[in-house]
């Protein structure tokens, strides 16, 4: 088991990747609260807000989401850990089984029965 090669799998966002992603929901957090510095039309502003809105909706959803798969990936890492080692054990019983068959057979055969 120690000859176990390790799959070390990429999953989830990376801490930085989360860190700009945050950074960026902040951002667009903040500019919904300034004021803008040009005129533009009333209905062009709401469409901004309406999507920095969604936007924000958006990233927080994704950071959950990310939270949830990298406690999902544990769980199937662990679980696949789990039944390697079982496989092994399994493995070792079976081998022990045989030699123990071998040499009772053996002594059967040695006694001339």
């Amino acid at each position: 088991m120690e000859n176990e090669t390790q799959i070390n799998w990429n999953v989830g966002l990376a801490d930085e990747e989360r860190r700009e992603l945050e950074h960026l929901v902040d951002a667009f957090k903040e500019d919904c609260l300034t004021p803008s510095s040009y005129a533009a039309p009333e209905d062009l502003r709401e469409q901004m807000v309406a999507m920095k809105e969604k936007m924000i909706h958006m990233s927080a959803m994704l950071l959950e989401l990310d939270k949830r798969v990298r406690s999902l990936y544990e769980v199937f890492r662990l679980f696949h850990k789990k039944t390697e080692m079982m496989n092994q054990r399994i493995s070792d019983v079976v081998q022990r089984v045989k030699i123990g068959k071998s040499n009772k057979e053996g002594r059967t055969i040695g006694r001339g029965i």
